[in-house]
């Protein structure tokens, strides 16, 4: 399969044709951030980074399988200003119906965040088929819906009743309750108290990883014998279905951005088995 992947970040998507089972031949990759494609790259040594969408000649491309790609989301979240397509980070949707139009795939797939009808509204009916909501939370241990575009059919995944407690590193090294931690630490004991989710002994999904986890305090806490913690790049891994330690090899928080940026893996892979099925 030759496959074209936008806004491609970390290669969620090929991780997920990997995993389903699907042989890929070519996967044309599409990513501005640095570090993003160091892991892609060090997870995928095949890919083939093209950088920017901005203006490239889509039509270049022959014979292609597959077009995938997630465009930034933040015009269209209720999390953000709504400014819908006045974001110009929204606008590179646009940049994707380009590329469709030039390349003429023999299958897509989109992907963005629960949004307002209105929105919702336009994007279906520029791409020409409605989406499927699915929350991640049915094959994960995280609450993430998401919208899916894609022109194959496919039904709702399996509920695999994964918790968060199935996620948590019971004896992670990295995480350090010491020294100056004591103070991070402490102000994640005080998210506690107000909105943010915790990862305490029992049965509950977390709250969707963001791109922000860490650096405005949000996101997901997990209890220890010390206090309380944020998640570690791990379990944060784990929240998407990558293995362990994909993205090691880059900061922290580095890490916890691309993976809020990315997609939860197991989604994306059951989307492709409905595709090699059909």
């Amino acid at each position: 399969m030759k496959v074209v992947s936008l806004f491609d970040g970390i290669a969620c998507g090929l991780t997920a044709l990997k995993r389903a089972g699907i042989e890929v031949s070519e996967y044309h990759a599409f990513e501005i951030d640095k570090y993003a494609m160091q892991i892609a790259k060090k997870n995928h040594p095949e890919i083939i980074h093209h950088g920017s969408v901005v203006d490239f000649p889509f039509f270049i491309f022959q014979d292609v399988d597959l077009l995938i790609g997630g465009s930034p989301c933040q015009g269209f979240s209720f999390a953000g200003k709504q400014l819908a397509f006045d974001d110009p980070r929204s606008q590179l949707f646009f940049e994707f119906m380009r590329a469709k139009n030039d390349i003429k795939p023999k299958h897509f797939l989109l992907e963005n965040v629960k949004m307002k009808k209105e929105y919702l509204d336009v994007i279906s009916g520029l791409i020409g088929v409605e989406p499927i909501l699915i929350n991640s939370a049915l094959v994960s241990a995280q609450n993430r819906k998401r919208y899916y575009w894609c022109n194959w059919d496919v039904r709702q995944p399996e509920d695999k009743n994964i918790q968060a407690i199935d996620i948590i590193v019971k004896e992670d090294k990295s995480v350090n309750t010491d020294g100056w931690y004591k103070w991070w630490n402490r102000k994640a004991e005080y998210q506690l108290n107000k909105k943010y989710s915790c990862f305490i002994n029992e049965e509950k999904k977390g709250l969707c990883m963001v791109a922000r986890q860490i650096s405005n305090w949000s996101g997901n806490l997990v209890k220890h014998n010390k206090g309380i913690r944020f998640i570690s790049p791990i379990e944060a891994e784990r929240l998407q279905t990558l293995p362990d330690n994909y993205t090691d090899g880059v900061a922290k928080s580095h890490r916890y951005k691309m993976l809020g940026n990315g997609w939860t893996v197991d989604v994306i892979k059951h989307l492709f088995k409905e595709l090699k099925e059909s």
